[in-house]
């Protein structure tokens, strides 16, 4: 089913904008800048005004409806006459395979091509881009490479481990900080290593 669907401003009843859709088309809120910015000043509403089988006699209806209401002023969003377009193809099983099936990114060239250039293969990039990332902490005068393995040895949660760091202190009254000193209530974030 086609239909013919218009944008209109709730408090005047101007319409604004006419275009043909399909399926939840008419709730689409983004078109162009002169419809957007119309929608962001007031308040707007969109409805179907007429369905169709055919989506020729959709596209008809839709540039008939434009014309008419642009010779009274209103339709000041459309920048075209309507009539012409297409359905909008969304992605479907068929669509899906072809695009895998044709994707470069999935060939086994391009994969060793991806394996050799990354930096992260090297063992000791790989560690030290991993240790920038965590957030040492000495609770007790001992200290943990990370959040995290702090967490495990408490069995609590790294964020826990960093609210203590950051009130200096656990429940059991052991000293707790960071590493490295954090000025004020700036609180380091957990990185994806530390969770």
């Amino acid at each position: 089913m086609f239909y013919v669907y218009e944008w209109y401003i709730k408090e005047t009843g101007e319409i604004i904008y006419v275009g043909k859709g399909c399926k939840r088309r008419y709730k689409v809120t983004k078109h162009n800048k002169f419809f957007n910015e119309m929608i962001r000043r007031y308040e707007c509403e969109s409805r179907i005004i007429k369905t169709f089988d055919n989506e020729r006699e959709a596209f008809q209806y839709e540039f008939d409806r434009v014309n008419e209401l642009k010779k009274d002023g209103q339709c000041t969003c459309n920048i075209y006459e309507g009539g012409f377009g297409g359905t909008t193809t969304w992605w479907n099983d068929e669509l899906r395979e072809k695009y895998s099936t044709n994707n470069v990114m999935k060939s086994q060239k391009q994969r060793e091509r991806m394996k050799k250039n990354n930096p992260m293969s090297d063992p000791k990039i790989a560690e030290k881009t991993n240790g920038q990332k965590r957030i040492p902490v000495i609770i007790n005068n001992k200290k943990y490479i990370s959040l995290k393995q702090a967490s495990l040895e408490f069995n609590v949660a790294p964020d826990t481990i960093r609210q203590w760091c950051i009130k200096g202190h656990n429940t059991k009254g052991d000293i707790c900080k960071f590493e490295k000193s954090v000025q004020g209530n700036q609180q380091p974030s957990i990185s994806l290593n530390d969770l």
